[in-house]
């Protein structure tokens, strides 16, 4: 597996996490697989924390 899809897919685990922790469901509830890796997409090319991303994101469900 290349470092890409190892990286891609720790982040849908603590997206995955962060959802389940503050909304009670996981991710996959409220969003898409394609959602997941166009916010994936979206932190690599933004180089912003994963964390902020993934706080400001989950606040709008």
């Amino acid at each position: 597996m290349s470092e890409l899809a190892q990286q891609r897919l720790a982040f849908i685990e603590y997206l995955h996490d962060m959802f389940l922790i503050h909304k009670g469901y996981g991710a996959y509830a409220y969003i898409s697989p394609n959602q997941a890796i166009k916010l994936f997409e979206q932190l690599q090319n933004a180089g912003e924390e994963k964390e902020r991303l993934v706080k400001d994101f989950v606040r709008m469900f």
